[in-house]
């Protein structure tokens, strides 16, 4: 077959899905609007916790930097002298299948539960900021309520918790992808949304990520229709910064150590080509690269797969990655470096007078939140994305 009819069919056949995918998504907006009517007249009520709470997370499915910007507010919150505590659903470890929640760490520089068990998120927050204490649990009710009896925080900071209904929040911080803000303007499945663009009214804070790979223009254009659906929002934008590489030891070494080798490359994130880009940006030289999905639970016969395609070569992958091969690469095998990614934001010191709400406010007044037991039903438990 030649390669323009070829590509003509390609087209066609998804064209034809998309059409078939849009009475879904639209499905998915009457259910979604349906379900979260009873909060916005009143009749069901979040349940508040007894300190104030922010939540960082996005519209869309896919990766706009919520775990770096998770640690990112974490040291700003940490560095003011307040007890915070991170919660997190624990996306691909065990323990999101079950109920309740489990300390993934208590703020003293030691994991207590392994990545296959919390998830790589938690685990690679828990290692990033090993003074502040890590909780995972599908429902941030019950994880939120074990924070507070275990660590007495000032402030919750929730991971990837914009679409937990059932929880009151006092921020709630959105990121954006600068490239595609909205994707193509569709929720799933015919798009990438997990909710409709003008959700975004509800947010504290909107961040547009990447905002470096993108043009001056494109960025103005984003700038602008996000002010247009949250005026009441202060916008940022950032940037996914390389930092060094780390070791499965921990140990680390400057970016320029490894410009210029060829390496093998694999991730299983929800964007793996932004990590690609980051590699050829770092001017490394990609002899073999490979993408697995998000969250991706590694085995030792794919990990042993890996290595023979260069048995004496470098490898190179994400820190979330990292957290999942802790104990499957070989000690006697070849050198594998994590890509340790910092979100920088422009006029940072704004960004953190815009949280200082928080570190002013009054311990007694956190306690005049009212928490009642929460009962989550086993329909809202999963209710989050």
């Amino acid at each position: 077959m030649k390669p323009e009819k070829l590509l003509e069919e390609k087209s066609l056949r998804g064209g034809l899905l998309c059409l078939a995918m849009a009475p879904l998504a639209g499905l998915h907006f009457l259910g979604l609007e349906l379900y979260l009517l009873p909060y916005r007249l009143g009749i069901r009520k979040r349940y508040r916790l007894p300190v104030p709470v922010i939540a960082i997370g996005n519209l869309s499915s896919g990766g706009t930097g919520k775990t770096p910007m998770a640690a990112l507010v974490g040291r700003l919150l940490r560095d003011e002298g307040l007890r915070v505590v991170l919660l997190s659903r624990g996306h691909g470890g065990s323990h999101e299948r079950e109920p309740g929640a489990k300390i993934v760490s208590r703020g003293e520089g030691t994991l207590l539960l392994s990545a296959e068990v919390a998830g790589d998120e938690p685990t690679l927050l828990a290692q990033l900021l090993p003074d502040v204490p890590v909780i995972v649990g599908r429902d941030r009710r019950v994880s939120g309520a074990l924070a507070c009896a275990e660590f007495a925080p000032d402030v919750l900071l929730l991971d990837d918790a914009l679409q937990f209904w059932q929880l009151h929040r006092d921020l709630d911080i959105v990121l954006l992808d600068a490239r595609r803000p909205f994707d193509n303007g569709w929720m799933l499945p015919r798009g990438l949304l997990r909710e409709p663009p003008f959700h975004l009214r509800r947010a504290g804070i909107v961040v547009l990520t990447r905002a470096d790979q993108v043009s001056g223009e494109a960025l103005e254009s984003a700038k602008k229709l996000v002010q247009r659906l949250a005026p009441q929002a202060a916008l940022f934008t950032a940037t996914h910064a390389p930092t060094a590489w780390v070791s499965r030891t921990g140990g680390q070494k400057p970016l320029e150590n490894l410009a210029g080798q060829d390496v093998v490359a694999f991730s299983g994130i929800a964007d793996g080509a932004a990590f690609l880009h980051s590699l050829e940006q770092l001017q490394l030289s990609l002899k073999f690269s490979c993408e697995f999905g998000d969250h991706h639970t590694y085995n030792k016969e794919e990990t042993l797969a890996l290595i023979a395609q260069a048995p004496q070569g470098t490898f190179v992958t994400t820190e979330k990655d990292l957290t999942r091969l802790l104990q499957l690469w070989p000690v006697e095998g070849p050198p594998l470096w994590a890509l340790r990614i910092q979100m920088q934001v422009a006029d940072q010191e704004s960004f953190r007078r815009k949280l200082n709400w928080f570190y002013g406010r009054p311990r007694e007044e956190t306690q005049q939140h009212k928490a009642t037991k929460p009962e989550p039903s086993a329909k809202e438990s999963g209710g989050d994305g």
